[in-house]
C-alpha cells in the first residue's frame, strides 16, 4: 500500500503540464485559422472591389462610345477637332468616385465619287478611354482601385 501511495505522490504534476502543452496546441491552431480565414476575406473583398472598378471603367467606355455616336449623328464631332471630349458617367451604383471617360479624335473619314462636290465627313474613327473606381479609399480619400480602359472606337453613316 505504501508503494501506491508513493508512486501517486509521484505523478500529480504531469497530468497539469500535459494539459497545458495541449491548450497551447489548440490556441496556435484556433489562432492559425483565423488568420487564415482573415486574409481570405481581404482577398475576397479586394476582388469585389476590383470586379467594381472594372465594371464602372466599362459603364464609362460605353458612356463614351455612346457620346461619340450621339454626336456624329447630330454633327456635332467636329469640336473634337480642337480639343479632347471628357465626361462622366454619374451617380454609377457603390463606387467611390464616378467613372471618367476621354474621347480622342484619331481621324475623320471622308470620300467623295464626283470631281468637284463638297466632301462630308462619313465617319470619325476615336480613341475613347476611361477610368473606374471601387468603392474603397486610401487614408487620403482616394480610391483604393482603379482601372482603366482604351477602345478604337469607329462611328460611320
Amino acid at each position: 500500500m505504501s508503494n501506491f501511495s508513493n508512486h501517486v505522490r509521484h505523478q500529480r504534476g504531469a497530468v497539469l503540464i500535459v494539459a497545458l502543452i495541449m491548450l497551447l496546441l489548440l490556441t496556435i491552431i484556433g489562432l492559425s485559422s483565423m488568420r487564415g480565414t482573415s486574409l481570405q476575406e481581404n482577398m475576397a473583398g479586394n476582388m469585389r472591389d476590383s470586379n467594381l472598378a472594372l465594371q464602372a471603367s466599362e459603364a464609362a467606355l460605353r458612356k463614351g462610345e455612346e457620346e461619340v455616336t450621339t454626336r456624329f449623328i447630330a454633327g456635332t464631332l467636329n469640336v473634337l477637332e480642337t480639343a479632347n471630349l471628357a465626361g462622366s458617367y454619374e451617380d454609377f451604383p457603390s463606387a467611390s468616385k464616378d467613372p471618367e471617360y476621354n474621347i480622342v479624335l484619331l481621324a475623320k473619314i471622308r470620300t467623295s465619287t464626283e470631281a468637284g462636290t463638297p466632301i462630308d465627313d462619313e465617319g470619325a474613327l476615336v480613341r475613347v478611354e476611361s477610368d473606374g473606381y471601387g468603392s474603397s479609399t486610401n487614408a487620403d480619400d482616394e480610391p483604393s482601385s482603379h482601372i482603366q480602359l482604351r477602345s478604337t472606337f469607329l462611328v460611320e453613316q
